[in-house]
């Protein structure tokens, strides 16, 4: 496999925009990823979208700002019951960006709204394997508009571990001996902890019958792993890097990640976690008319070419696979029938509020050392 040269991939046009971007940066040649554009005193109001670290990118909501001539006002978290955790708190903004487990508990924590698609026309786009999921349409209505999707599994480089191939690949990798210190993984309960689990045999996909027992049990599991593990990060250009500069051998994330480095991505035989994140209003979002304008742009096809071509990642609306050749998917490690790959996903849904806090507690004490 050809190893990372920056100058040689940007002079022979093979990193998309997106990639050079986040390559550059993590090479320390930029600091920013937002143009530096002084902003009027009698700039207008723009949408708050409270986001992913890296979901900063205005081409993602290019129709949104064609038409009222700016860029939402972002605000990150580092994963979505972090930014929970603040909207409990008392933090309001118009546009909130979790995933697609999330919508049951936010509705209990009373900090979103119901969505009226009727005001969104790209609607009728999108896959209804992603818009009719039963956390995101449920009580009668829809809670979340689905955007981004993809998969959550190993990357490896096959270089390093040569014991292991396509068509001979397991999640237990991360429990080799052979990987101690050389393996990083997401900082993120609802990735890591999934992935684990189902390696460990739990039904993601109906974790309302998960016990505290079969929780501790996975932690077990993380525990015998953890002198294997040599990064924890929420932060994917970090986990990239180490990859590339063979830092690690093996990375538990996204399929972006495979795409940017050029390592491959597992299909292991235990499955692998499949998850879409999207969009909800927040309960009292100030800027109601801007937030249903923000959701069309990000579900829009233009937005759906833009995900799949720089991004790598599946969109929820059908139209920006016509701009995309099979080729191209395979490349970004998706699947060429995304209707087959939806349905046969592993999509977890949510287990009581009691197990999903007991689940973050634990997390943060395994990734403290405890």
């Amino acid at each position: 496999m050809p190893k990372y040269d920056l100058a040689k991939k940007i002079v022979n046009g093979e990193l998309s925009r997106r990639q050079m971007i986040k390559a550059l940066g993590a090479a320390g040649v930029i600091t920013s990823l937002s143009p530096l554009v002084a902003k009027s005193a009698f700039a207008k109001e723009q949408v708050g979208l409270f986001t992913w670290g890296g979901y900063d990118d205005d081409g993602l909501y290019s129709g949104y700002i064609d038409k009222h001539g700016g860029a939402p006002e972002y605000t990150t978290f580092g994963d979505a019951e972090e930014g929970l955790q603040k909207l409990r708190a008392g933090y309001v903004t118009d546009v909130i960006h979790p995933c697609y487990s999330d919508p049951p508990r936010w509705q209990r924590a009373g900090v979103i709204q119901p969505i009226d698609t009727s005001r969104l026309p790209s609607w009728g786009d999108l896959f209804p394997q992603l818009t009719e999921m039963g956390t995101v349409n449920f009580d009668g209505s829809q809670w979340m508009a689905p955007v981004d999707w993809g998969d959550t599994s190993l990357i490896y480089n096959p270089d390093k571990v040569t014991w292991m191939s396509p068509g001979n690949e397991s999640l237990g990798l991360l429990f080799d001996d052979r990987m101690e210190g050389k393996v990083a993984i997401l900082d993120s309960a609802a990735d890591s902890w999934y992935l684990v689990a189902i390696y460990h045999g739990i039904d993601v996909t109906r974790m309302e019958h998960v016990t505290k027992t079969q929780v501790d049990s996975v932690y077990e599991a993380l525990r015998k792993m953890r002198k294997n593990v040599k990064i924890y990060t929420t932060d994917t250009a970090t986990l990239e890097q180490a990859l590339l500069d063979e830092e690690v051998w093996c990375a538990l994330a996204w399929n972006e990640s495979s795409w940017n480095t050029g390592y491959p991505m597992m299909s292991p035989k235990e499955g692998t976690l499949t998850w879409s994140c999207g969009l909800v209003i927040h309960k009292d979002a100030p800027n109601l008319d801007l937030a249903y304008d923000l959701i069309e742009s990000a579900i829009s096809a233009e937005t759906s070419e833009y995900l799949l071509n720089e991004w790598g990642y599946g969109h929820s609306n059908k139209k920006g696979y016509e701009t995309i050749s099979g080729e191209a998917l395979a490349e970004r490690g998706l699947a060429p029938d995304p209707i087959a790959h939806l349905e046969g996903g592993n999509f977890s849904n949510n287990p009581t509020d009691e197990i999903t806090d007991y689940i973050e507690m634990q997390w943060a004490e395994f990734t403290a050392g405890g």
